[in-house]
């Protein structure tokens, strides 16, 4: 059940409405079934966001709570317009229609952290993950499944978009710049110039009421932060280039690459599987050189789509020269080389230089080779690599016959800096 709106009045209808049904010892649920109206369109009249309820859905609730004529009669009398300065925004972009292949228990797990009752004590569900992974995919897909729990209002911001024309045009949401935009999103038009006093007008806004804001592309904690309000009634959901590692633990997943099964059924999910099954070889190449990632293999196949023409071969061939293999990736607004750019150009100098130089080895690498071709301060190889590995541009891979770690850059970043990136002018490490 939703209690009344904090700020409605005692004699307004939105109060009246929450008194007669508790008075009936009926649920939302109960009194739905009863009217034929939809819970949410009870909830939305008894928090106060409906301002204009139709003549017919007042009767049909006057009458399946009992009322006699006249206090049905005094309900339609009462004032309507409760929140005037309140607005229920519905802001999701559309969710993926392909289905999200290797992902299914991740969906679920997020899906259930998100419709609890109460999303929680400040904590964010939040999942990172590499260029291409499709992170935006799953948490949109996410939050379109739970969206009736939050009859307030589904908020979502790009936190730093890619533009594949110019990747570097756009800069990132500062904090205080977020906390305005999502004041303007619900309803507070208005909002207060000190950016501490928006801060809590945002603060009280979510604690009050039943939000899902959505933050995609998130590169900080600081963007993060004002958004978490213990016990609060609202829930953030985030799409992260990076750890997030500063805040308060939660629901936190880190997905990368398909495994070659799961690679397989996705292109065969996108081009169909007689066509994938005709030209076994081909698709295989065509996974290889997608590296697993679920951006790379939607481009492909959509490429192949918008080609019935063409051969699963002659896509595979185009994708062989790794020179040009990012470049290739690309379909209308989709690119995988502008979703690395994205990344790739909010690394510090000395995060560059260091790929430009492990770029070569090809494969795996460990701290001896950072000491070698990086640095040879052990302590500032070891924060290099910390660091590249929180930033999504490497992974860990098997340890070696001594047990030591090893690491390998993501073949996207791999190629793209080999191929597609400017290396810094400076080439000295300093300490990050």
């Amino acid at each position: 059940m939703s209690p009344p709106h904090a700020a409605a009045g005692p004699d307004s209808l939105a109060a009246a409405l929450v008194r007669a049904r508790e008075a009936a010892c009926l649920t939302q649920g109960e009194l739905a079934e009863r009217s034929g109206l939809s819970v949410r369109a009870i909830r939305n009249l008894e928090t106060g966001h409906t301002a204009r309820p139709r003549k017919q859905s007042l009767l049909l609730l006057a009458e399946a709570l009992g009322l006699p004529s006249r206090e049905a009669g005094r309900l339609l009398r009462l004032p309507r317009t409760e929140h005037p300065e309140m607005s229920v925004p519905a802001e999701l972009p559309a969710a993926p229609r392909h289905r999200l292949v290797g992902r299914q228990g991740l969906l679920a797990d997020l899906t259930a952290r998100l419709a609890r009752p109460e999303p929680g004590p400040g904590r964010p569900a939040v999942v990172v993950g590499p260029p291409g992974a499709g992170k935006t995919a799953l948490v949109l897909r996410a939050a379109h499944e739970v969206r009736d729990r939050f009859p307030d209002g589904q908020v979502y911001v790009d936190l730093h978009p890619a533009s594949p024309i110019s990747p570097t045009s756009s800069l990132p949401f500062t904090s205080d710049v977020l906390v305005r935009r999502l004041l303007r999103s619900l309803g507070g038009a208005a909002a207060a110039e000190n950016p501490e006093e928006a801060r809590a007008r945002l603060r009280d806004a979510l604690s009050r009421r039943r939000v899902l804001v959505v933050l995609d592309n998130a590169d900080s904690e600081a963007q993060v932060r004002p958004l978490l309000v213990d016990g609060g009634r609202s829930a953030v959901l985030v799409a992260a280039r990076r750890e997030l590692s500063a805040l308060p633990d939660g629901f936190h997943r880190r997905i990368g690459a398909l495994d070659r099964p799961d690679a397989h059924r996705m292109l065969a999910d996108l081009v169909g599987t007689a066509r994938v099954r005709a030209e076994r070889p081909a698709a295989q190449r065509v996974v290889e050189s997608c590296a697993g990632l679920p951006l790379a293999l939607h481009i492909a196949g959509l490429w192949l789509t918008a080609r019935p023409h063409r051969s699963l071969g002659d896509l595979a061939d185009r994708l062989a020269d790794e020179s040009e293999r990012l470049r290739s990736l690309r379909v209308g607004d989709l690119s995988l080389h502008t979703s690395v750019t994205a990344y790739y150009r909010l690394l510090p100098p000395p995060l560059r230089t260091s790929l430009h130089q492990l770029e070569p080895i090809g494969g795996d690498f460990g701290i001896d080779q950072m000491l070698s071709r990086v640095t040879p301060s052990r302590r500032l190889a070891v924060d290099l690599l910390e660091d590249l590995l929180h930033r999504q541009m490497i992974h860990t891979g098997e340890p070696d016959r001594n047990g030591k770690i090893r690491y390998r850059l993501y073949d996207a970043v791999r190629l793209y800096v080999a191929h597609g990136a400017v290396l810094p002018r400076a080439r000295h490490l300093h300490c990050l």
